[in-house]
């Protein structure tokens, strides 16, 4: 599958051609007849032990964070690159010029930054899936026998075979979503790589120990181009993706992205009609039929049909349980209602209506719209069921079978389970933290990452202890969770061992409201847990205002735990362990999975919440001003600096919504949105949607109508 041959006469084409000839300087970006760069590991802490790899009873070992931490830095250089590479896909950082106000002008250079990397990560998505379909063996087996033989058949992984560092990146990302990723694995028969997980050693020796350079040697970058077509570097990458008119079947060429910032900032690149825009909009010059984001939704949804009617392949959101375990429906699971529906009761009717040819105004809320319709009808019920139905039209399992189904095709084209362009975009915030924050960098690396692993027993302790309640990490915790993940295969049997049969999801979307309620409850329940240790190691003012909340009242004044967490929350302002003796570099809340539910968006309530924090941050800088004679938070300069970086709704503010042609950032579930899916299920929890423990998170409800959030899949929880 080669990328085709454009010539493109455009300004963006031209403009990317000439980024790429003369890119500024950065080693992992290297031709073909480069030579490649040394990577004598010199670092021995960075090494894997020859016991580095736990057992599937336990998590993860000091070595594999260590390595994660690398990665994630390699990919905080990769991002920082192609940010600030000017005139790349042809955007250009003298569009900021043409507004006169200074402000404007900061944003607009914001947004051109963004632009780039969310180009960036379209085409590694693309490449991801190529990469996907042509070099990762594929199981013939049943779901079941796989799932328990999967360990038979793990990939040995070598330097040789490994793909680009935005195609691992987008793999990342996906294998954080673990319940997606198992779907898809199973789903499209990749369970050797479910199998194998992230092959450490591999990607330890393939980045320099000083540089955090990727590069894992020529003959990956030969095998790589050889076996998908597509040139190692992303950026060399033809200015246009390819695409099949629904029409006449011809090839239609999109280009990536195509037009400017405009002329508004809070609107930018809004209008722009490329693959990787919002607005795309291609039309084919043989028949005219016009592609838009929609129109490939609905044809990944008829393509899924045809796979079902002709190979068998079960439709998407129809595998897993609501525990997040493979399905079957032998033994009373009825998750692949969807298919006895489409195979025995509908398929001439889903097939005319997802035919654009026929039906060009078709969408997936059309759509929707008709699977709602076919429930009424108790013929078609009984028939497809094989049972005679009770009085009345109770049919709730099949209406959530089918809002499950849906959710994989809300404003995701792909053919993954999820839009790997909005995982990729979510984990950024999460990346630069990381790097931020440089734990990589410390001479105590190994022994920290001991103490986070140990907090994380708790953590998981936590999650299952009280399932159905919202558990949310803190920065060190998640890098541990994360790095668990990366092992599906012990992440699975650690999570089902653990809770019951419940295949722990890691949801990175959650209302960034109850992101932040969450937050302080799970606080308490680790306070409760270890007997008065600290949960947030962080000194900003936000982790300060959440300690000193969940300490107040007088229920707490005679509480052991809480006693001991005051005594350690004053010792933490003495400790530099964790934060090199910066105060805003500690394990915050981790919160790269916020999203804002915009129906529910109630400005007066994040008020509320911002003083109540307020309130309670006044309170521990009094004391430690009464304790120590100095204030805790330092200078009203560097408080109002600590509030603006660490605010407590914390969705990442470079994460601009009209840039993408999905906001990553943002859940709408307002009434007659493409989100606004299957009637009747409100309050039911689905297994697909924040870094919350999966286990639940926000419900999305609304006066007798129920919602699907749309991006990875409607409610959360178990």
């Amino acid at each position: 599958m080669g990328s085709p041959n454009i010539n493109h006469s455009s300004k963006s084409a031209e403009a990317s051609a000439e980024a790429v000839s003369n890119p500024p300087p950065y080693s992992s970006i290297t031709e073909p007849s480069d030579v490649p760069p040394s990577y004598q590991q010199q670092n021995v802490s960075h090494r894997l032990s020859l016991d580095g790899f736990p057992r599937s009873e336990e998590t993860v070992a000091i070595d594999e964070c260590i390595i994660h931490l690398k990665f994630l830095s390699a990919i905080a250089k990769l991002r920082y690159f192609i940010k600030g590479t000017d005139k790349l896909f042809g955007i250009h950082d003298s569009e900021a010029k043409n507004f006169a106000d200074t402000r404007k002008q900061a944003q607009a250079a914001a947004r051109i930054r963004e632009k780039r990397w969310a180009v960036y990560v379209a085409r590694a998505v693309d490449r991801f899936t190529v990469w996907w379909q042509t070099c990762l063996p594929s199981l013939n087996t049943s779901r079941i026998s796989t799932l328990n033989s999967s360990s038979e058949a793990k990939i040995v992984w070598s330097a040789n075979m490994m793909p680009p560092l935005d195609v691992i990146m987008v793999w990342h990302a996906f294998m954080l979503n673990p319940r997606a990723f198992l779907e898809d694995c199973l789903r499209q028969s990749k369970m050797s790589i479910w199998a194998t997980g992230m092959p450490w050693d591999v990607i330890n020796a393939s980045i320099d120990d000083e540089t955090h350079v990727f590069y894992p040697g020529s003959q990956a970058l030969m095998n790589f181009e050889t076996r998908t077509g597509h040139p190692w570097e992303n950026i060399h990458e033809s200015p246009a993706k390819s695409l099949l008119c629904c029409g006449c079947k011809q090839e239609i060429l999109a280009p990536w992205t195509e037009g400017s910032l405009g002329c508004d900032t809070d609107v930018a690149y809004a209008h722009c009609i490329g693959y990787a825009d919002k607005s795309l909009r291609i039309s084919c010059s043989a028949c005219k039929f016009s592609i838009t984001h929609d129109s490939l939704r609905v044809q990944k949804f008829r393509s899924d049909v045809q796979k079902l009617l002709i190979d068998d392949v079960p439709m998407p959101g129809t595998l897993l349980t609501q525990n997040g375990t493979p399905a079957d429906d032998e033994n009373g699971d009825n998750v692949s209602f969807p298919n006895r529906l489409i195979k025995e009761g509908i398929r001439s009717e889903i097939l005319q209506l997802t035919d654009l040819t026929e039906n060009e105004r078709t969408t997936i809320g059309t759509i929707r719209d008709h699977l709602e319709g076919f429930l009424k009808s108790r013929p078609l019920m009984r028939r497809v069921n094989k049972t005679i139905l009770a009085s009345g039209n109770s049919n709730m399992p099949e209406r959530i079978s089918l809002r499950n189904m849906l959710s994989r095709y809300w404003d995701n084209s792909s053919p993954f389970a999820i839009d790997l362009i909005g995982a990729v975009i979510r984990q950024g915030t999460f990346v630069d933290k990381m790097d931020n924050i440089g734990w990589i960098r410390s001479p105590n690396v190994r022994s920290t990452m001991s103490h986070f692993i140990s907090k994380y027993g708790v953590f998981f302790q936590i999650m299952a202890k009280n399932k159905g309640h919202a558990v949310v990490p803190t920065l060190d915790i998640d890098l541990i969770w994360h790095t668990h993940q990366l092992s599906p295969v012990r992440y699975y049997t650690f999570s089902t061992v653990q809770i019951e049969g419940i295949f722990i999801n890691h949801d990175d979307k959650i209302d960034e409201i109850k992101l932040n309620d969450a937050f302080a409850w799970t606080s308490r329940q680790y306070q409760k847990l270890t007997g008065g240790k600290i949960y947030s190691e962080c000194t900003c003012w936000y982790c300060e205002a959440v300690r000193e909340s969940n300490n107040q009242g007088l229920g707490r004044l005679i509480s052991p735990s809480a006693l001991n967490a005051k005594t350690n929350a004053a010792l933490l302002h003495n400790s530099t362990d964790t934060t090199g003796g910066n105060k805003n570099k500690g394990p915050h809340i981790s919160s790269h999975n916020s999203v804002r539910i915009l129906a529910q968006a109630d400005p007066r309530a994040m008020q509320t919440k911002t003083a109540q924090l307020e309130s309670c941050w006044e309170k521990a800088r009094r004391r430690s001003h009464n304790r120590n004679g100095s204030r805790c938070g330092g200078s009203t300069e560097e408080d109002s600096r600590s509030k603006a970086v660490y605010s407590p709704y914390a969705r990442d503010p470079e994460i601009h919504r009209e840039i993408y042609p999905c906001n990553p950032a943002c859940v709408n579930i307002s009434a007659g949105v493409a989100g606004n899916c299957i009637s009747g299920t409100q309050g039911v929890d689905l297994a697909q949607g924040a870094c919350v423990s999966g286990t639940m998170a926000a419900q999305t409800r609304s006066k007798g109508k129920s919602f699907c959030s749309g991006i990875a899949g409607c409610g959360m929880s178990l």
